[in-house]
């Protein structure tokens, strides 16, 4: 009998899930932690180096390309090795490498580090969203997993509110301090607490077809197809935006105070809108749900182009914008966990997860090209806009498979 068809129900409820989506929230937020910390140490490695701000695109993007890497090469260990044996590996490869980076002696050194921290990263996030969609029950599954996703943005706050007292007085290496030895203390947490996926004893190790090429074979290649152009479009888009909205609202004729609030306001609505969308995915079908989320996506879009005459529209664009587009790349997560059975699932995410970051590496490299061209800022957000409707095709057009799955 085909996989999916004889796969069991794997909803489960009460504490065991509770504790599920709670460890794997601390690995995620460890996660963002350990990503983000570049961008808050940029300045002071820059200033303690000499490095002049043209050399520090390099770091930003060596995480993201490990991540890339840790996400087609890592992730899909799950599906062999069980869920939780990978969320080890990967904490503990970004813990070691990030720890590491304490020892960073040049700019060669610490670019091969973030490299490396990128891998662990990659691989930690698809288990952990596999091991929370297969405690949890079909109709909850895109809450849960939006609980846990949100572990991101923690992990990005947590980083910032411990580089106000750390950097100061004891230096950037210090937060690679923290980010190496928490991941680490997470391990054998995880070893003791964190129960692998109901069917993985059974199932995961036996499993047959698994691998990229069922992921693009008749039955599930459409499905496939069209998760990775979703995945690569709202990353690429969402990138965009949280590296161009605080400039661009400068080129709007605002001041950098009313920039960084634009950054806030998008950034709320991005803490938002996943939780909100996955609410409303409960109820209805997700794939409706989360495509006319892209929708409405483009048209805020398109809004935050255009409101260069009044601040309080462009606040209420960039909020709006963070919800929609931050709050279907999240939610889209459990469509693409729905989609595939459990032998294939950590696969079936790390691939599509995999295309979405090579997305974020081209949107803000796309929006420097924008606006080195001179194309007039209505034409940036219109065109990501119009880009945007095709992830809502793909959307729209998933199987009726994916909303019903488990």
């Amino acid at each position: 009998m085909d996989a999916i068809a004889a796969e069991p129900a794997l909803g489960r409820t009460g504490r065991v899930t509770a504790r599920v989506v709670g460890l794997c929230l601390l690995v995620i937020v460890l996660d963002g932690f350990d990503m983000l910390v570049i961008a808050l140490t940029a300045p002071a490695i820059a200033a303690d180096w000499g490095l002049p701000a043209h050399r520090l695109g390099p770091l930003f993007a060596a995480g993201i390309l490990g991540m890339i890497g840790g996400s087609v090469l890592i992730a899909p260990l799950g599906d062999r090795l069980g869920r939780v044996r990978v969320l080890m590996l990967s904490c503990g490869l970004f813990g070691v490498f990030a720890g590491l980076t304490v020892l960073a002696s040049g700019y060669w050194s610490l670019l091969g580090l973030r490299l490396l921290t990128g891998l662990g990263l990659g691989g930690a996030v698809p288990n952990a969203t596999a091991l929370i969609s297969e405690h949890a029950s079909p109709r909850r599954r895109p809450l849960l997993v939006s609980v846990g996703l949100v572990g991101f943005s923690l992990g990005g706050m947590l980083c910032a509110g411990l580089a106000v007292p750390l950097l100061p007085r004891f230096g950037w290496r210090s937060l690679y301090l923290v980010g190496g030895v928490l991941p680490l203390l997470l391990i054998p947490v995880l070893r003791r607490y964190l129960p692998d996926s109901p069917v993985a004893a059974r199932d995961l190790r036996a499993a047959e077809g698994s691998g990229v090429r069922r992921l693009l074979g008749a039955e599930l290649g459409p499905d496939t197809r069209r998760l990775w152009l979703g995945f690569f479009i709202n990353m690429m888009v969402m990138f965009f935006l949280a590296n161009w909205v605080p400039y661009l609202a400068g080129q709007a004729g605002f001041s950098p105070r009313q920039g960084s609030l634009a950054a806030l306001a998008l950034n709320l609505g991005g803490v938002a809108g996943p939780l909100l969308l996955a609410m409303g995915c409960q109820y209805l079908d997700a794939r409706r749900v989360i495509g006319t989320a892209f929708v409405l996506a483009a048209a805020s879009l398109v809004a935050v182009g255009y409101a260069t005459g009044s601040f309080g529209v462009y606040l209420a664009a960039a909020a709006l914008a963070g919800f929609f587009v931050f709050g279907a790349q999240i939610t889209l997560h459990a469509l693409a966990a729905a989609a595939y059975p459990t032998p294939l699932r950590a696969t079936g995410i790390g691939w599509a997860l995999g295309c979405g970051r090579v997305g974020s590496v081209f949107g803000p490299l796309l929006g420097g090209e924008l606006l080195r061209s001179g194309v007039p800022l209505q034409y940036y957000f219109s065109g990501f806009g119009l880009v945007v409707l095709l992830a809502a095709a793909a959307t729209f057009t998933l199987s009726a498979r994916v909303a019903s799955a488990d």
